[in-house]
């Protein structure tokens, strides 16, 4: 864990000697007493050494959710080595559509329409020690890595399986359901060296783009502005509620059904894979308690929010009280039943930086998710139209939500709020917002690269330019 000694020669990265281990956990100390300076943000180092096993602590990370990795000299820990470079590893769940098979008629063959569900990982805090840069040992830790993923999932199957026999409440059901997907379908990691370091080491970059709002000093009136201002237009009504822990699990739920039926159609449609992290609620745990370990520290007296977000529901009344009471109905009871709905929800999360107390601008609100609820229609109302949400109906709900994000920004002391990817849709309704906003393609931060493993049909290689990322928001980040 020292210094090799000037006199010594650096091994050479390419030297078969070299491993890739799990450290010990003074190894592990050791790293993030080094890296503090680069990812502690507003925790002094007392803080950073407790945040970081805390958070793997969480149901995401537990029971060997979270791994590190470091390359080193040797295996044995029977004495002192060197850590070369080192990371760690996030399992999550994710989802995939291949595209349909085209039959020689042109048509579409045996139905490959079925969701195939499996592991992916990511990637995180790569680093290597001062001493040790420039000698290519983070690329040969990554080269390794990658191939090391993709049968890994084996192996922790074999270890989680041994350790829920003899702790049967010992692994959560996000874990077990983990288990039985046995296929490794990629890695993804979020590059802050921009795009082509992983490019060439096997992760290529995907979109990265975002958009950003400031979050003004002085209180803009969201949410209570909304409903101050009388009826909303076009006999719309507006119903807000707040994303909390308590209804997260079910939020995802439906989430997931409907990212299921998107990832069908764009697969058929474009006749590519559709791929996309798998909204699971343990996922934005993990992010909000990282919210939650940073907040007191970084806004000391603050009590962490118990508002993670917003759901905005618009109510169109499309029924004819005469008609329904011939139908021997009241009005009202048709009312209920034939009432178009149109939701969306946002769930999100703040991060601060250094100063975070004095400088908003280091601080930023993230949407984790943003949501368009296009089953609603056809789970709640057995009378409504199956067709796209009403445009105005879906603006008012999306007004709804950005400004109650400016709010909750600004109510934490975050300089702005930020919204990776938006689809063709989703900037629509933030340029008719008539909210002042910028558009960012990231170069250097935060770039999104992923690395495919899965094959396709008949085991044919299946390469990232095959795939499409779906959902590519930051609730994916790790």
């Amino acid at each position: 864990m020292g210094s090799l000694a000037s006199s010594m020669q650096y091994p050479d990265a390419s030297d078969d000697t070299l491993v890739l281990t799990h450290p010990t956990l003074a190894e592990q100390e050791q790293t993030w007493r080094l890296n503090h300076g680069e990812w502690g943000g507003p925790l002094d180092l007392p803080a950073y050494l407790k945040r970081e096993p805390y958070l793997a602590s969480t149901a995401l990370g537990a029971n060997g959710g979270m791994m590190h990795w470091i390359l080193t000299e040797t295996a044995s820990t029977d004495k002192p080595r060197n850590v070369l470079a080192s990371c760690e590893t996030i399992c999550k769940r994710v989802l995939y559509a291949p595209p349909p098979l085209r039959t020689t008629s042109g048509g579409d063959g045996p139905d490959r329409k079925v969701i195939r569900e499996g592991l992916a990982y990511g990637i995180g805090s790569v680093y290597t020690y001062p001493e040790f840069r420039g000698k290519k040992y983070a690329a040969r830790m990554l080269r390794e890595l990658g191939e090391v993923l993709k049968t890994w999932p084996e192996e922790e199957q074999r270890k989680l399986a041994k350790r829920s026999q003899h702790h049967s409440n010992g692994v959560s059901a996000t874990k077990r359901a983990k288990l039985e997907a046995k296929e490794a379908v990629c890695s993804a990691l979020w590059s802050d060296i921009g795009k082509r370091f992983y490019a060439e080491k096997g992760w290529p970059a995907f979109d990265s783009t975002h958009v950003e709002f400031l979050a003004p000093l002085a209180p803009v009136g969201g949410i209570s502005s909304l409903l101050e201002r009388g009826p909303p237009p076009h006999d719309n009504a507006l119903t807000l509620a707040p994303v909390t822990r308590h209804n997260l699990a079910q939020l995802c739920r439906e989430d997931e059904v409907q990212l299921r039926n998107e990832l069908v159609a764009h697969a058929r449609e474009a006749g590519r894979t559709a791929f996309a992290f798998a909204p699971d609620a343990d996922v934005f745990r993990w992010h909000w308690a990282r919210e939650e370990f940073i907040l007191p520290r970084a806004l000391p007296g603050r009590e962490v929010s118990e508002v993670r977000g917003l759901i905005a529901t618009v109510t169109k009344a499309t029924t004819d009280g005469a008609d329904a009471n011939a139908e021997g109905r009241t009005a009202g009871e048709d009312e209920e039943e034939k009432a178009d709905k149109t939701r969306m929800w946002a769930i999100w999360t703040r991060n601060y930086g250094a100063d975070a107390a004095a400088n908003a601008a280091k601080n930023t609100l993230y949407i984790l998710r943003l949501v368009i609820d296009n089953n609603n229609n056809n789970n709640n109302n057995r009378n409504a139209s199956s067709s796209s949400p009403d445009p105005k109906a879906l603006q008012l709900a999306f007004d709804a939500i950005l400004h109650g994000a400016l709010d909750a920004a600004r109510a934490w002391n975050c300089g702005t709020v930020h919204l990776w990817n938006p689809t063709p849709a989703v900037k629509d309704l933030i340029v008719a917002s008539g909210v002042a906003h910028r558009f960012v393609d990231r170069q250097m931060d935060s770039i999104p690269s992923l690395r495919w493993y899965a094959p396709g049909e008949g085991g044919k290689r299946v390469t990232e330019d095959m795939v499409d990322w779906i959902a590519n928001e930051k609730y994916c980040w790790c």
